[in-house]
Parts: C-alpha cells; sequence; structure tokens
C-alpha cells in the first residue's frame, strides 16, 4: 500500500481517509507507518551495519519496549537521544495505541470507538512525523529514497553524527 518513495504527507492522508468509514485500518495502518518510520530510523542512524541491524536488531523486534530498546542500542548510544525523548507522546503511544493495535490485530478488541480510534491514529502519526524530522536534524532523509548502505560499523572515531 506504501512504499519507501511515498512521502509521509501522502501516507497520513490516505491512513486519515479510512477513519470515518473505516476505523480499524486507519490504526492498523497508523501503526505500519509509525513502525516502519522506526525501523528506517534505526537503520539509518544505528551504529552497526545495515544487515546487522536487520537481522539481529530488528528481526524480532514488536511492540513498543521491543522498538525501544531497539533505539537505545543502536541511535542513543550514537546521538544521545531515546525514542521517548524523540517521540513526545511516548507515553500514550506505548500505553494507549499500541494496546488498541493489539487488541484489533489479535482480535481482542471489535469496532472501537472513532473518537478513540482517531486519538490513537493522531498520536502515532505524530510520532513518526517526530522521527523523521529528528532524522532530519541529523541530515538524513527517512522518506523519498532508499536508505544508504552502511557496510560497516560505525567506529568511535567514525562515530559523529552524519
Amino acid at each position: 500500500m506504501f512504499l519507501a518513495t511515498d512521502m509521509p504527507e501522502r501516507r497520513h492522508q490516505k491512513i486519515r481517509s479510512f477513519l470515518p468509514d473505516e476505523p480499524v485500518i486507519a490504526i492498523l495502518l497508523a501503526a505500519v507507518d509509525f513502525e516502519w518510520t522506526i525501523r528506517r530510523a534505526v537503520i539509518a542512524m544505528g551504529t552497526n551495519t545495515n544487515r546487522v541491524i536487520r537481522d539481529t536488531v530488528l528481526n524480532r523486534c514488536s511492540g513498543a519496549e521491543e522498538y525501544k530498546d531497539a533505539w537505545k542500542k543502536e541511535v542513543k548510544t550514537y546521538l544521545g537521544k531515546g525514542l521517548p525523548d524523540v517521540v513526545t507522546d511516548w507515553h500514550f503511544i506505548k500505553k494507549e495505541a499500541f494496546l488498541l493495535r493489539h487488541q484489533v490485530i489479535h482480535g481482542l478488541r471489535g469496532m472501537p470507538s472513532s473518537k478513540k480510534t482517531a486519538e490513537r491514529v493522531e498520536a502515532f502519526l505524530a510520532g513518526s512525523v517526530s522521527i523523521a524530522e529528528f532524522a532530519e536534524e541529523q541530515g538524513i532523509e527517512l522518506f523519498g529514497k532508499r536508505l544508504p548502505v552502511r557496510r560497516k560499523p560505525r567506529t568511535a572515531q567514525s562515530a559523529s553524527p552524519p
């Protein structure tokens, strides 16, 4: 449904378009967008090679705590900011948005209310924007093109922000 070359504005507009009639689809797509953005950011700003990050750090990563840990391992050690520092509404995303996503995806909940879903969709989308803005501050574009391939891990000598 979305490509790496799609810009966030288009993606987020499309996700919001599902809110009135298909709120379940909106929350799932917003969660996918958020998780996808975290993954791209960890790969782009991490210290290990792309392959190590994909195969080891992110391979079985899911849920707020695991993403926070992956970010801490790869990005915080390099750039000094944890995921909760970058995503200002982290607590709400962790406790409420991921919970609704989990309940919907695992069939524990039927149709959530439109208001409840909209709040969580907006939290996920705002989180994605915050991560993309942080990456941009580091000189990294997460959207619109493929990520650069890092074949060698960053060392203490090369570990100055991009």
